[in-house]
């Protein structure tokens, strides 16, 4: 109805941009809804806004090679870190340097797509059918070499505009990719092994409290808070904010991609 939520330009007067996160998942719980109560009537009047959403989705793509591109070049050291800053991330993970082509994000991109070819076969439109799944695809066929990170055997959580990858061995990027498809069953056991070896080496154990999102700490020059009790560090190799909230705090958001994963 053109309400504004959270992650969507304009949401308060401190946020510039839209998360590259936002619209996908609106759209996944768009198709979650339809598919779970069969309102064809809520579908067949919300269609023309779902598909609004995806086009401004995809007009993301600004270089034309499949994936979505935050305007922020997630580049490090490239972030104000002032106390309300107007240039955030690229998703919910808003103390972490997310930016430009972020592997979290295109996962939920791609299982957006793929609902929204659902939809709009359910909705009789045919055509945009084919579109959505022709997207999806394209973003499945470039995801794992964009991604991978060879050094470390997992995807790493973004590339930044100078090209370079920002990998420290996220939990929820790559059981998303896993849960949602985009990688090969050789692809998922590979990362998933290096990850739970990861897990094992940290000595990181306590699953009554959930998953970090990191295995390892973030780096200062990629972090966007430098408040210690939002994990920002004084060190440049982030270890003196290690564990504490998005720098590796234990939380149960999100743990759930990392256990789908594994089934």
């Amino acid at each position: 109805a053109g309400m504004k939520g959270y992650g969507i330009a304009g949401w308060t007067q401190y946020d510039k941009t839209t998360y590259l996160d936002a619209y996908p998942s609106l759209l996944i719980a768009a198709r979650d809804y339809v598919h779970g109560s069969q309102d064809w009537k809520w579908l067949e009047k919300n269609y023309p806004k779902l598909q609004e959403w995806t086009n401004t989705m995809l007009e993301t793509d600004h270089d034309g090679n499949g994936l979505l591109e935050y305007e922020l070049s997630g580049n490090a050291n490239s972030w104000a870190r002032t106390e309300n800053p107007s240039m955030r991330p690229s998703n919910w993970w808003d103390t972490v340097g997310f930016g430009h082509e972020d592997a979290y994000a295109n996962a939920l991109a791609y299982r957006a797509l793929l609902g929204m070819t659902e939809l709009s076969l359910l909705n009789g439109e045919l055509d945009k059918a084919e579109f959505y799944e022709k997207k999806a695809t394209r973003i499945q066929s470039v995801y794992f070499n964009t991604f991978y990170n060879p050094a470390t055997g997992v995807l790493a959580g973004w590339k930044s505009k100078d090209g370079k990858l920002h990998d420290y061995y996220f939990t929820f990027v790559n059981g998303a990719a896993v849960t949602f498809g985009l990688l090969t069953r050789e692809q998922g056991n590979l990362v998933m092994d290096n990850l739970l070896a990861k897990m094992k080496n940290v000595g990181y154990n306590r699953f009554e409290y959930g998953l970090p999102g990191n295995l390892i700490p973030i780096r200062q020059e990629d972090y966007t808070h430098l408040d210690k009790r939002w994990g920002g560090p004084q060190t440049e190799d982030g270890s003196d904010a290690f564990q504490i909230y998005e720098n590796g705090g234990a939380t149960a958001s999100f743990a759930y991609f990392t256990i789908e994963a594994l089934y």
